[in-house]
């Protein structure tokens, strides 16, 4: 079958969309192209092409109708959305060309989201937040079936549209991409990643002052932190850059921005601990953290804001910690403990490193996705 993924909020190359849904159906014969506005890239590779438009500073109906276009010109029998204004150029495909065509919307963020609402004033975000709601919604009545990243995220669609298919399809990692090296961590040494936006919300003011404390209570422990980030607004660099110099003199830190799939993962590979000290608002309670599901690939143990998301999905506690994300001296607490008890360091790395094996990988999830893919041939 022909297959295209449209999206106006990922990059063509993003690890969901390119290197585990994509490249798993072009690797079983489907012919495969990935649409998205956010770049001008047009390429071929692996038996994908890529037909992407610069799209951020047009029109809802301009983008429409681009998405519209690049259909036109594939041709294909099922349309993978990850937002609802791609959706609408599905719709409009399918109806203008007279052709049974599944559309499928693949929900792996709110919609609307925190983001998205940040841009307005507080006076009108609840007006904003029903008029997106109620587009979404709008959207999704046209679709064929559903295609769920996590439990929370899939209950609004299951409750309003419970006669639509769906399939749950997590997170998890290709582990073809991910090589584990050994653990290293020494008590005269600490490495740390933060990773990700770089902003108060998801926590980098919590990772700051927590190494900041950690220098204090270790002064003989040398701590390096790899930050790769990117500041997605101004008010968040101008409350985030002055922290990286009201630091102890005994932490170093390299700063990079955003890195491709495969630098990334490089990039995070030799950290010894992984934090993440995100906010407790709602959304991040209800949003699964893609992260962590690499964190634990590599074999590393991890310290993490305490979300429900977590909770009913992830065998924490048998690779890491959930805190409060402001405890500060929590935190350090168990950082120490990792750096005094290498024995539980060491039974965290490896049941990290199981439970990716075992159960939180791709290769898991793969027969499940091909199999909802190819129900809906039109064969």
């Amino acid at each position: 079958m022909k297959i295209s993924f449209l999206t106006s909020g990922h990059f063509p190359f993003d690890d969901r969309i390119y290197y585990h849904l994509a490249k798993s159906l072009s690797a079983n014969g489907h012919k495969v192209e990935i649409v998205s506005s956010k770049t001008t890239i047009i390429d071929s590779s692996e038996g994908i092409s890529i037909n992407c438009f610069e799209g951020d500073n047009l029109s809802k109906k301009n983008k429409r109708d681009l998405f519209y276009e690049r259909l036109v010109q594939f041709f294909p029998e099922i349309i993978i959305c990850a937002e609802p204004l791609p959706v609408l150029a599905a719709t409009r495909y399918r109806r203008k060309n007279h052709t049974r065509v599944n559309v499928i919307y693949d929900i792996t963020e709110w919609y609307p989201s925190t983001k998205n609402l940040s841009l307005y004033q507080p006076f009108f975000r609840w007006i904003i937040f029903v008029k997106l709601f109620v587009f979404n919604l709008f959207a999704s009545s046209f679709v064929d079936a559903f295609i769920f990243g996590e439990w929370y995220k899939s209950r609004p669609y299951r409750l309003i549209f419970p006669s639509k298919p769906y399939a749950f399809i997590s997170y998890y990692p290709d582990l073809t991409y991910i090589r584990s090296i050994e653990p290293s961590m020494i008590r005269e040494k600490l490495k740390l990643i933060y990773s990700g936006k770089i902003s108060k919300d998801k926590g980098f003011g919590n990772f700051i002052k927590v190494v900041t404390g950690l220098s204090d209570v270790h002064k003989d422990l040398r701590i390096d932190i790899r930050v790769i980030g990117w500041y997605e607004s101004d008010k968040d660099q101008i409350e985030c850059e002055p922290l990286f110099n009201n630091t102890g003199k005994n932490i170093s830190f390299s700063v990079t921005g955003r890195k491709n799939f495969y630098d990334y993962i490089d990039q995070i590979k030799e950290a010894d601990i992984f934090l993440d000290l995100r906010k407790q608002d709602f959304e991040n309670h209800h949003s699964l953290p893609i992260k962590l599901f690499y964190y634990a690939a590599l074999g590393r143990p991890v310290i993490f804001t305490d979300l429900k998301s977590i909770r009913m999905d992830v065998e924490i506690e048998k690779f890491g910690f959930l805190v409060k994300p402001d405890r500060t001296d929590t935190i350090i607490e168990l950082i120490s403990g990792y750096l005094q008890n290498r024995e539980l360091y060491l039974e965290h790395c490896r049941n990290a490193l199981t439970l990716a094996e075992e159960k939180y990988n791709w290769q898991k999830l793969n027969p499940d996705f091909l199999r909802f893919i190819d129900s809906f041939s039109p064969r």
